[in-house]
């Protein structure tokens, strides 16, 4: 009796469909034994294209995008895939980032200041207002009203705490905003060679699966740190680690633009000034605005 294969219903003459490559369907196949063994060999399987994938992520920059866009696929996870992946990671870890932008750092210093539990040193917050701090106070205003209708004084320490509880969920789900605009500079920045505006974009996608899968391993590895090294703080200040953080990024940029559209040094250093402008750009003016009001939103109108 001759064996069909279950994907595509061409004939079988061995373990392996010779038109789509499956194995051929067994009954094992249907046991939970079969479904574990699949996850620890993904787990495991260095050679296949997850850890492939990732290696060349962290560690060949722009060499993903590269062979993406000049068709040599077959090796890597798509770039849509890879996104996703880090993002899932990046979502599901507790993590408070420049992109999550808490209440204190969104609104005015007036606002900052009243919206501060008892004995804050408030100093800090006189340099905190973004660029749509202005235009939102009011709205501010009447929602902290609302959370106060006793005239306690305690509506915009509501309001912060409200906004905080999900400023880290709604800022992860939107960081997806910043590919679009990123790779609308990376087609001008480099419209002499005439690539399609979704190569750009893959490039994008790569470089922003590095920045999270970065941003994410390091906040985690401080934390790490900070727990096994009381003193950590005091040996090594926040802005330090911002620095590091800040040369990663460039320094990635660069290399990724040198190998991905395989450009000299020069214009590799040039690009990749030009690019991190546009992204802080992107940031200050369209994410953070849409982040703050998503997230206020969120927080007094939806359970």
């Amino acid at each position: 009796m001759t064996v069909s294969c279950t994907n595509c219903s061409v004939p079988l003459e061995g373990r392996y469909c010779a038109s789509c490559g499956q194995k051929r369907f067994e009954a094992a196949d249907r046991r939970f034994g079969h479904l574990l063994g699949e996850f620890v060999h993904g787990l495991t399987d260095l050679d296949g294209r997850v850890w492939r994938s990732l290696l060349a992520l962290l560690f060949r920059p722009g060499l993903l995008s590269l062979d993406y866009n000049e068709g040599r696929r077959a090796r890597w996870l798509s770039p849509v895939t890879l996104f996703l992946a880090v993002n899932v990671v990046y979502f599901i870890l507790p993590l408070h980032g420049d992109y999550a932008m808490q209440f204190s750092r969104q609104v005015t210093p007036r606002i900052a200041i009243a919206a501060a539990d008892p004995g804050t040193d408030t100093s800090m917050y006189a340099r905190n207002a973004q660029a749509h701090s202005a235009l939102t106070e009011s709205w501010v205003d009447r929602e902290a009203a609302r959370l106060d209708p006793d005239h306690h004084g305690d509506g915009y320490r509501k309001l912060r705490e409200r906004y905080d509880a999900r400023a880290d969920d709604v800022s992860k789900a939107l960081v997806i905003l910043h590919l679009p605009f990123v790779a609308l500079v990376l087609a001008l920045l480099y419209a002499d060679r005439r690539h399609y505006y979704a190569e750009h974009f893959v490039v994008t996608l790569h470089y922003f699966a590095f920045a999270l899968l970065m941003v994410t391993t390091l906040v985690h590895v401080i934390t790490v740190l900070q727990s096994l090294v009381p003193s950590f703080d005091a040996i090594v200040p926040m802005s330090a680690l911002d620095w590091v953080a800040r040369f990663l990024y460039a320094l990635y940029a660069v290399l990724m633009l040198h190998r991905a559209y395989r450009t000299g040094w020069v214009r590799a250093v040039a690009s990749a000034a030009a690019l991190i402008a546009a992204m802080i750009a992107v940031n200050l003016y369209i994410y953070r605005p849409v982040q703050f009001v998503v997230t206020l939103w969120v927080a007094m109108y939806t359970a």
